[in-house]
């Protein structure tokens, strides 16, 4: 499968067209003097392009959150547990009337992650897996807004 990825401000799939507001995004900044964790509000909109052979059938996407030191992101679920950032998703993709064989299909899909908690400022991507596979990666840098002064003491 092919995976085309962005992060943006905001997504939407609809009829499987992808509504991307503030596109192409890469960094994002916190105020100064702002505690972590930094509240994060990002999304991804994603392409699939599903080939032939793997049409009708059920399909697994979950994103990962990876720190510059390449672990996963812990963050607090609602019960206050320390867990593995991941997000997921399904999808199962047909061949409609009029598709002939070998001819590819794609599904659109939107994840909104408004306050996601980062714990520190620095370098995180997301991966994005299909069917427990790593097809793409998308780096996020987080950091202090420009100009802004930090004290430390």
């Amino acid at each position: 499968m092919r995976v085309d990825a962005m992060l943006c401000n905001h997504a939407e799939a609809v009829n499987n067209l992808l509504y991307v507001s503030g596109g192409g995004i890469n960094i994002t900044s916190f105020p100064p003097g702002l505690p972590a964790p930094y509240p994060v509000a990002v999304a991804l909109a994603i392409q699939i392009t599903v080939p032939w052979t793997q049409t009708n059938q059920q399909h697994k996407v979950s994103i990962d959150l990876i720190g510059e030191d390449g672990k996963p992101v812990t963050i607090s679920s609602p019960a206050g547990i320390e867990e593995p950032f991941r997000f997921e998703m399904a999808f199962n993709v047909g061949r409609p009337a009029g598709l002939l064989p070998g001819d590819e299909q794609s599904v659109a899909l939107a994840a909104n992650l408004g306050g996601l908690p980062m714990p520190a400022a620095g370098k995180y991507e997301f991966v994005i897996n299909v069917d427990g596979n790593p097809e793409r990666h998308l780096p996020l840098r987080l950091q202090p807004q420009q100009g802004a002064q930090m004290s430390f003491g």
